[in-house]
């Protein structure tokens, strides 16, 4: 049996994507498909990517493949050209400009394709299980119209959440009713040679979830902030991954079943807004507008960090991400986040281990801070 997997929430869940995909013993997954929506610190355009942003994409019979030297025609990177890489399978863009419908015709091009018979949607976190009334539910756009569009093909669907809850949004105990509620069963538990397969996409790749998954994977245990204060506790049962039908979802997710019939991203934001009182890409439209300006990391950035990490400590915090440490210093673009990374490498080597920043220290040695700066200021 052939499948196409589909990446729920973006290019982060694409390399848990490539990763489950090994492990499936009765389903070859032939190609990977993903929104390109990144962070607005890569990308500055608020929402995800459709194939009209892009230069080099590779028209395949009405769904387009990403390779490693396509680009985007105006300001801010994709991540996924540079994914394409790294996963070892066809990497498809998903184009929901024309809602879930559009979305579905997609999907159904790239399984016959690839010949495929089934559907798998992968989800890190587990936002993918919300019926849309949680309260800490923040971002359920992508995840919504991945499994409204997967369903809406008509091709047998099944969804892998794995990671539960390391996306800060759904609390334990809701998640722990979700999979009871829609009789999930245990797909698989990863393990350290599953997380040092991919290990260096996290040197780059900022999303958080999937890093905490392959972090959890490779064993480490602790309480992690992230993006915007949200604490996580990185745990045993971090590293299950659940299996559940498709269907069983889409029945109990509102969000999901609200969207099915859309046929634009506007009318997917207009009925979020009816429901939710804002769409995900309003929330990331305000950022754009209230967000301090990026900054070069300077003499004062190991101050600011330091003294964070202190605070943070007297919380019981172990961890934060380095996404979380580049949100506190302001290194909201490539250049200033590329500069903070080696000034980091350099000064602080003890504590930053990406894709974490330790609140204290292994042992060993450190460049003067004045030495570390100056090497980061010049690249």
């Amino acid at each position: 049996m052939t499948a196409v997997a589909i990446a729920a929430g973006g290019g982060g869940d694409a390399v848990t994507a490539a990763l489950l995909a090994d492990k499936m013993t009765t389903l070859r997954v032939a190609a990977i498909m993903s929104f390109s929506w990144d962070r607005l610190m890569i990308d500055p355009a608020p929402g995800p990517r459709n194939r009209a942003d892009f230069d080099g994409l590779i028209d395949r019979d009405g769904v387009s493949e990403v390779p490693s030297t396509a680009v985007l025609r105006a300001d801010g990177e994709s991540t996924l050209p540079r994914l394409a890489k790294h996963i070892g399978r066809p990497l498809l863009l998903m184009d929901i400009e024309a809602g879930v419908t559009g979305l579905a015709h997609q999907i159904r091009c790239a399984a016959a394709l690839f010949g495929a018979d089934e559907l798998v949607v992968i989800d890190t976190g587990g936002d993918i299980l919300a019926t849309g009334t949680e309260s800490n539910l923040r971002s359920p756009l992508a995840d919504s119209v991945a499994l409204a569009a997967a369903i809406s093909t008509g091709l047998p669907t099944q969804v892998l959440v794995a990671g539960i809850g390391v996306d800060g949004e759904l609390s334990p105990a809701e998640l722990e009713a979700r999979l009871i509620a829609l009789d999930a069963e245990e797909f698989v538990n990863l393990v350290p040679e599953d997380a040092e397969e991919i290990a260096n996409i996290w040197s780059w790749h900022p999303s958080e979830a999937n890093a905490l998954l392959a972090v959890a994977a490779s064993g480490w245990r602790g309480c992690v902030e992230t993006q915007r204060g949200a604490v996580v506790d990185v745990t045993e049962a971090t590293t299950r991954v659940y299996r559940i039908a498709a269907a069983a979802a889409l029945a109990e997710s509102s969000l999901a079943a609200l969207l099915t019939r859309t046929s634009t991203l506007e009318e997917i934001e207009h009925l979020l807004r009816e429901r939710r009182g804002y769409s995900d890409i309003d929330v990331e439209r305000n950022r754009l507008v209230h967000r301090s300006p990026p900054r070069m990391p300077d003499a004062k950035t190991l101050a600011i960090i330091d003294g964070y990490c202190a605070h943070a400590d007297a919380r019981g915090v172990d961890a934060l991400t380095v996404r979380r440490v580049i949100e506190l210093t302001d290194a909201t673009h490539p250049a200033a986040t590329a500069a903070l990374r080696e000034h980091l490498a350099r000064s602080r080597p003890g504590n930053f281990l990406p894709p974490l920043y330790m609140v204290q220290p292994a042992k060993g040695p450190a460049l003067p801070d004045d030495a570390a700066l100056s090497s980061g200021a010049r690249n």
